[in-house]
Formats: structure tokens, C-alpha cells, sequence
């Protein structure tokens, strides 16, 4: 050999030993760093098992991926459970590490700033975890980075000033943190971004950066659920690639941009819960690949743009609770996709225009609560998807078309409150689907046809308040859905059909006010019934001897010749009662006295007692004089509340308890009322009666849990607040329940009587309180579901909360009304989840869109445990303690 080749040979061999040693330092300090970063994970479980010297390079090790020189290039741990562990802050020797995906893994702790040193990331997905802290600068280094999503976490502060930095990135996600302070102005900068979601950081203010135009590529732009203001900037009309707008349920103010119409592949736009005003653009009829148009509970004003109808895409328009004027445009004609047209709570006029008739997939059209006139279109019929027909409260006249026996899928149909005439057609009860039929307040006449018996599915029937004549068909008998019946205000007369008898889910029924006449028995096997007002009629003889008639209010029964039934053994315990109560009432007013004397001061106004407390004054005349119809804020089993202002200014919640014999009673409630407190129940700031045996709690009014969740604040509270809420009233029952000696049943459970204060922060008001229990009540197994014939127990309160917890997660009333078929919102929660139907789909909108697996996980629990707690058998149910401590349990980090 010569002495050239051994020189290459010698060179070479020099080269490969150097070539391996540094490839072997290089991969020995990228274990080092996985290895230590393993090590410092707060998991008392090998998390990682695979993770170990002995199986070899880090390449073969789980959820690692290398490159063709086997240098770790990917780590993507996705949905493994860490426990707490924190983000890896050692990874600088990962010299070609691109992807990194830690998501859903219940990572706690902060964002190491060293992150901005792993220069070669393309991919960083951090969501769905723990994370809290701020998004360090330092991340903003990473000009390679394309896709950073850090949502679902509990992030703080605000978006990194220098974000515009990150030129390279196209799909940004911070929604669902608690970002705070405005949207840099950089943003603008990133002129390859795609996507950009940050809502449901609920602090994120200020106004949408006008240079969010330049972010020409952006395809979905996502602020929902924030404190965003200001207008839209007429910059979003740069963006020609937008499909989707969604910054719902925010503060954005002035109209929106004419310019929005250049955005020619938009396909959603969701504005609506702001306070949008001015006109809706007439540009927007240019988008013609638009599909949902919501702009719901805004200020706009003007009319609907004929434009609209050019939008042959458009599935779903909900214009609803604005102030538009105008007419329903002829144009929505051409909609041939349109499935949910949504109009109400506006100031339309003109008529329901025939054409809406061809609109083939339509299946909800709401008009109702606006000022439309003319007759209901006979070519209705035409619209054979249509499932949903609300127009109640316009000013329609003419007669109730016929063809609407076509619209074959209809489930609820309400026309109240409008100048109908003519007769109720005979055709629509061929309607099997239909279960509501709302005609109230018209000047529909003739009989109530024979044929609704046909409407087997038929829950709601509400005729009252017309001019109808003739007898109750004997063929309501075949309704054996039918809970709510109501045929007040009528000429109706005959006998109540004894057939009704058949109907045994009948809960609500009011024949007041008609020429109805013979007697009531065919009512008394109605078990299920709550509610009967059968006054002003011509009824006679004596009311059945139920329980349930023997507690009817005389009103409900008044303008007839009806008597109680007679009980001798009933009779004569009543007047030893009272005889006794009578030789005891001084003594009893004594003992009053002196029980409240100790930590009180009274005062007497005329005839009436005054007990206040806290160093407030004011008469009784200064509230008696306003309980009065217009004031009243709830009605309930122990009586009326009203809202109440006196001279000086504050402003009481007074509750005016049903009048009561029994004065012993009062006093023992007077002394449990001043001696329990807790935090979670309601402050009483005293209390008053007079020698009529009429009795006034007197509070300090707060809006209730039921005002929140339905009034103008509806859809807005969080999930940790409704949490909260939930918790609180938990707190105050088991306390309640399990803490008191005897135990309180409070027997009044509703959102009503939950009050809400400062933060949300819950108080269950005492206006129920009506039993202390002295001892243990065992459940009737034989009867699990108590009704008024029973004794109430504490089960009776688990169930009550049970129907409150159902309240805060579906946003529904318990007796909604739009409930299909008419049930109430337990039987309709059962109904959906015994169809093994996705449990999300009945949340209030607020809490379908959470996504992170923290809080789907306590929303699930939390429906879990309404679904113990409103348990058809009483004994089945948990007791208030046990409920609490499952609702305590499942919450992470409590």
C-alpha cells in the first residue's frame, strides 16, 4: 500500500471517530434532558415506562419520533395523564425538535420562558391542561412556529405584546383562558395566520385592532365570549378568505361595516348578545356562500334588506330581539335551504308574505312579538318540514288556514294574542306530531271539534280567552299526553265530560269564566293534578272529598253553587282547634314577646306589630300600601312576594305569608328564622303582622337565580359561577338539613328563592323554612314521589335542588314552555339521556361551547348528580350531605 493511501485511510478513520463521537454527545445530552425532565414529573406511576437506557435510543421510546440522523425531532404525549406535572424547561439540547404536543395531559404550572429557546418548534400544542401564569415574550422568539395552540388552560395576563413577531404562524388558539387587556396591534403583522381564536376569555377588552386586516389568509376569527368593544373595523373587508366571524355574546357597539360584503367566502357570521346598532348592510346579500346569519339580541334598527334573499346558501336567520322595522322580506322566498327563520321581538309590520311558502326545508319560523298584520297565508300548508309556528302577539287576522293540517311534522303551533276569527278547524288535530296548541286571546268562535281527540300527541292546550261555544268534547278523553288544559274566558257549557277522567297526566286545568255546569266528580281521580280553577261558572253540589280538593283555594271554586264536602270527624277537629287556639292566643303573643325581646326592638303602627333589625326604620304603611299586582316578584306555596321601595329609599323583598290559624306555629318559626345563620342563607332584616292574621318577612331584595338565568343576563354566566351557585345552595340545604337541631326541611327549593349577590355570590331566601322536623320522617316506599297528601321530608328539598341544577345547566325554565311535547324539563332531560343522546346538546349555549375535559368533566358530574337528586322513588335519593360532598368531590384543585 502506499504511503497516499495509508494517509486516507488514516484520514478517514479519523473522520468517522470524530463523526460518532459528537453524534454520540449530541444524542447523550438529548436523553440526558428527556431523562431528567422525566424525572422531575409529580406522578407516583411510571408515566413513562419506555423512557429507560436499556431501550436504546430515545427514537424507540413512546411518543418520541427522530430524524434520519436520529435526533429527536417530535414528542407528542397527547392525553396522558401527568398529574400535575409541569412543562419541560431543559429541552435547549433537542436541537431539531419540531413538534411538540403536551395537550389534555393535566399539566399544572406555568410557561417556562425557556421555551423561546427551542428555535427549530413548527408545532407547539399546549391545550387542554392547567396552565396558569402568563404567555412569556420570550415565546415570540420562534419564527418558525406555525401552529401554537395554549387554550382550554387558566392563562393569565395579556396576549404577548410582540406576538406579530411569530411570522411563520398560521393557526393561533388561546380561547377558553383568562386572558386579559386588548389584542395587540401586531397582529396584524401575521400575515400567514389562519386562524385566530380567542374567545371565552371573558377580560379580553378593548376594540378588535383594525390591523387585523392585513391578516389576508385568516379563515376563522373567533372572539366570542369576551369583553371585546367598539365597532368592527372596515378592514374585515380585506379579509376575502374569511369564513367564519364569531364574536357573539360580547360588547361591540356601532354598525357593522358595509365592507363586511367583500368577505366572499364568509360562511358564518355570529354577532349576536352585543349591542350592535344602525342598519343590518344591504352588502351582506353579496355573500353568496353565507350559511347562518345570527344577529340576535342587538340594537339594530331599519328593515331587513331585501338583499338578504340573494344568499341561496343561508340555512338559519335569527334577527330576533332587535328593533327592526318594515316587512318580511318576499326575497326570503328564494331561501329554498332555509331551515330556522327567527324574527321575533321586533317592531315588523306588513304581513307574513306568501312566498315564505317555498322555503321547502323550513322547519322553525318565529314571528311572534312584532306587529304583522293581514291573514296567515293559505299556501302555509306548502311547508311540509315546518315543525315549529310561532306568530303569538302580532295583529293577524281572517281565519286559521286550513292547510296547516299539511305542515305534517308541526309540533307546536301558537297564534295567541292576535284578532283571529272564524272557528277552529277541524283538520288540524290530523296533526299526530303536534304537542302544543296555543289560540289564547283571539275571537275564534263555534265549537271545540270532536275531532281533537285524534291529537293524541297533544300536551299544552290553551283556548281560552275567545268566544268558543258548545260542550268539552267527550273525546278529550283520548289526549292521554295532555297535562295543561286551559279553556277559561269561553262560553262553553254542559258538564265536565266524565271521560276526562282517562287523562291522568293532567296537572293544569282552568275552566273559569264559562256556563259550564253539573259537578266536579269527574276531576277526582286525577291524580296528577296541581292546579284547577273552576270559578264563575254554574257549577253545583259539593267538591269531591280528595285531599287535593279539600286544600283548593275558595277563589278557584267562587261564582258557583259548590260546597266543601262534608267531614264531621274534619269538622269537629277544626272547631276543638280552634276553640283551643282561641283560650291560648294571649299567652301565645306573650311568649312571642319575650322570645324576641333579648336581640330586638318593635315598634306598633296602628294594629300592626313591627320586629326590625340592624337599626332600620320604616312603617308598616310605607310597605303595605305597595303590595300591590304590579309589584309582585314571585308567587309560591307559602304566599306572595313583592318588590317593595319605602320613602327612605331601600328596597325590600316582602314576603306576605298565607294567612294561618295556627299562631303557635308562627312564633316557632319567628324564633328559627332569628336564631339560624349561615352564609349561603338570606339575612332577615324583620318581620310584621297585625291583628288580621296577616304576616310580613321583610329582606333585602337581590335579583334571584331565576331572573339571572331567564331574564336580560340570560346565556351569560359562566360555568364556574353556575358552579358556585350550585355549591352554595348545596351548603345551605345540608346545613339545613344535617346541621340544625331539629332539622329545618326549607319545602320552597326554587331559582326563584335562590338570591344572588354581590359576585354571584348565592342565598337561599327563608320564605319556605315550613317544617322543623322534631324527628327523623322515613320515606314512604310505597309512594317514592311525595305529593301534597304526604308528609314533606327532606327527599322533597333533595328534589327541589335536584330541578335547580337542571335549571343553571340547561338555561330552561322548568315548565318551558317550548319543551317538546309539552313535558316539564326533568322528564325532558330523562327522555334525552335515555336515548343515549350526546348530554351536551341539552346544556344552555354557554356550556356546549366549553370543550376543555376539566370542566366537561364537572359539568357531566354535576348533570349526574341533578339526575340522583330528582329520582322518581323519594328513598333513593341522596341526602343533602351526601350531595354535597359528590359535588365537592369530582371539582379538581377545590
Amino acid at each position: 500500500m502506499s504511503a497516499n493511501s495509508k494517509n486516507m485511510s488514516l484520514f478517514l478513520l479519523l473522520l468517522n471517530f470524530l463523526f460518532f463521537s459528537c453524534c454520540n454527545s449530541l444524542l447523550d445530552e438529548q436523553v440526558q434532558a428527556l431523562l431528567a425532565w422525566k424525572e422531575s414529573l409529580n406522578t407516583n406511576s411510571d408515566a413513562l415506562p419506555s423512557w429507560n437506557l436499556s431501550n436504546g435510543t430515545p427514537c424507540n421510546w413512546f411518543g418520541v419520533k427522530c430524524n434520519l440522523q436520529g435526533e429527536v425531532e417530535e414528542i407528542n404525549l397527547k392525553s396522558l395523564d401527568l398529574q400535575g406535572s409541569s412543562l419541560p424547561s431543559n429541552f435547549q439540547p433537542l436541537k431539531s425538535l419540531k413538534v411538540l404536543v403536551l395537550s389534555s395531559m393535566n399539566i399544572a404550572g406555568r410557561i417556562p420562558k425557556e421555551f423561546g429557546d427551542y428555535q427549530d418548534l413548527v408545532f407547539v400544542d399546549l391545550s387542554e391542561n392547567s396552565l396558569f401564569g402568563e404567555i412569556p415574550e420570550e415565546i415570540c422568539r420562534l419564527s418558525k412556529l406555525q401552529s401554537l395552540a395554549l387554550h382550554t388552560n387558566n392563562l393569565e395576563e395579556n396576549i404577548p405584546f410582540n406576538i406579530g413577531n411569530l411570522s411563520s404562524l398560521v393557526n393561533l388558539t388561546l380561547f377558553d383562558n383568562k386572558l386579559s387587556g386588548e389584542i395587540p396591534k401586531s397582529i396584524g403583522l401575521l400575515r400567514k395566520l389562519q386562524v385566530f381564536r380567542a374567545g371565552g376569555n371573558k377580560n379580553l377588552n378593548g376594540e378588535l385592532p383594525s390591523e387585523i386586516g392585513n391578516c389576508t389568509d385568516l379563515v376563522m376569527l373567533g372572539l366570542a365570549e369576551t369583553s371585546i368593544s367598539g365597532s368592527i373595523p372596515s378592514s374585515i373587508g380585506m379579509l376575502k378568505k374569511l369564513q367564519t366571524i364569531a364574536i357573539y355574546t360580547s360588547k361591540l357597539s356601532g354598525s357593522i361595516p358595509e365592507e363586511i360584503g367583500n368577505c366572499s367566502e364568509l360562511q358564518n357570521l355570529y354577532l349576536y348578545e352585543n349591542s350592535i346598532s344602525g342598519s343590518i348592510p344591504r352588502q351582506i346579500g353579496e355573500l353568496g356562500k353565507l350559511q347562518s346569519l345570527l344577529l340576535w339580541q342587538n340594537n339594530l334598527v331599519g328593515t331587513i334588506p331585501e338583499e338578504l334573499g340573494r344568499c341561496k346558501d343561508l340555512s338559519v336567520i335569527d334577527l330576533s330581539e332587535n328593533l327592526l322595522t318594515g316587512s318580511i322580506p318576499i326575497s326570503f322566498g328564494k331561501l329554498s335551504n332555509l331551515q330556522g327563520l327567527q324574527l321575533s321581538v321586533n317592531r315588523l309590520s306588513g304581513i307574513i308574505p306568501p312566498e315564505i311558502s317555498n322555503c321547502a326545508s323550513l322547519t322553525q319560523f318565529e314571528v311572534d312579538n312584532n306587529a304583522i298584520s293581514g291573514e296567515i297565508p293559505s299556501v302555509i300548508g306548502k311547508l311540509r318540514s315546518l315543525t315549529l309556528f310561532f306568530a303569538w302577539k302580532n295583529k293577524l287576522t281572517g281565519k286559521i288556514p286550513k292547510s296547516l293540517s299539511e305542515c305534517e311534522n308541526l309540533q307546536a303551533l301558537d297564534l295567541s294574542y292576535n284578532n283571529l276569527t272564524g272557528t277552529i278547524p277541524k283538520q288540524l288535530f290530523v296533526l299526530k306530531n303536534l304537542t302544543q296548541l296555543m289560540l289564547l286571546s283571539n275571537d275564534l268562535e263555534g265549537f271545540i271539534p270532536p275531532d281533537i281527540g285524534n291529537c293524541t300527541s297533544l300536551h299544552r292546550l290553551r283556548l281560552n280567552r275567545n268566544r268558543l261555544v258548545g260542550i268539552i268534547p267527550s273525546e278529550i278523553a283520548n289526549l292521554k299526553s295532555l297535562n295543561f288544559l286551559d279553556l277559561n274566558n269561553n262560553n262553553l257549557v254542559g258538564e265536565i265530560p266524565s271521560t276526562i277522567s282517562r287523562c291522568r297526566n293532567l296537572e293544569f286545568i282552568d275552566l273559569s269564566h264559562n256556563k259550564l255546569s253539573g259537578n266536579l266528580d269527574a276531576l277526582s281521580n286525577l291524580l296528577n293534578l296541581g292546579s284547577l280553577n273552576v270559578s264563575f261558572n254554574e257549577f253545583s253540589g259539593e267538591l269531591p272529598n280528595t285531599a287535593f280538593f279539600r286544600k283548593l283555594p275558595l277563589s278557584d271554586f267562587t261564582g258557583n253553587n259548590i260546597s266543601e264536602a262534608k267531614d264531621d270527624t274534619r269538622l269537629a277537629m277544626k272547631i276543638i282547634f280552634f276553640i283551643l287556639l282561641s283560650t291560648s292566643a294571649v299567652l301565645t303573643l306573650f311568649l312571642i314577646h319575650v322570645a324576641v325581646r333579648a336581640c330586638i326592638a318593635y315598634k306598633v303602627n296602628n294594629s300592626w306589630k313591627m320586629i326590625l333589625y340592624d337599626n332600620i326604620y320604616f312603617s308598616a304603611d310605607d310597605v303595605v300600601k305597595n303590595l300591590k299586582p304590579s309589584n309582585v316578584i314571585d308567587t309560591g306555596s307559602s304566599g306572595v312576594s313583592y318588590k317593595v321601595k319605602t320613602p327612605e329609599g331601600q328596597i325590600l323583598a316582602v314576603k306576605k305569608m298565607l294567612p294561618s290559624l295556627d299562631s303557635e306555629a308562627v312564633m316557632s318559626k319567628i324564633e328559627m328564622l332569628c336564631s339560624i345563620k349561615h352564609k349561603n342563607l338570606a339575612k332577615l332584616l324583620g318581620w310584621g303582622s297585625n291583628n288580621k292574621n296577616m304576616m310580613l318577612q321583610f329582606y333585602e331584595y337581590l335579583p334571584s337565580l331565576s331572573s339571572v338565568l331567564h331574564g336580560s343576563e340570560k346565556g351569560k354566566l359562566e360555568w364556574d359561577t353556575r358552579y358556585e351557585i350550585i355549591l352554595g345552595l348545596a351548603q345551605a340545604l345540608t346545613f339545613l338539613h344535617h346541621d340544625c337541631v331539629p332539622s329545618v326541611l326549607h319545602a320552597d327549593v326554587k331559582a326563584t328563592n335562590v338570591l344572588l349577590g354581590p359576585g354571584y355570590h348565592p342565598y337561599l331566601t327563608r320564605f319556605g323554612l315550613a317544617n322543623i322536623a322534631s324527628e327523623k320522617v322515613e320515606d314512604d316506599k310505597s309512594n317514592p314521589e311525595l305529593d301534597s297528601i304526604q308528609k314533606i321530608n327532606e327527599k322533597t328539598d333533595v328534589y327541589s335542588f335536584g330541578v335547580v341544577i337542571l335549571e343553571v345547566l340547561t338555561g330552561r325554565h322548568p315548565l318551558d314552555p317550548t319543551l317538546p311535547e309539552g313535558i316539564d324539563l326533568v322528564q325532558w332531560v330523562k327522555n334525552h339521556l335515555a336515548s343515549k343522546k350526546d348530554p351536551f346538546e341539552i346544556l344552555d349555549s354557554k356550556l356546549r361551547g366549553r370543550t376543555e375535559p376539566t370542566t366537561m368533566h364537572e359539568i357531566l358530574q354535576t348533570l349526574a348528580v341533578s339526575i340522583l337528586c330528582v329520582n322518581a322513588k323519594a328513598y333513593e335519593r341522596p341526602t343533602m350531605k351526601d350531595t354535597l360532598a359528590m359535588l365537592n368531590q369530582f371539582r379538581y384543585f377545590v
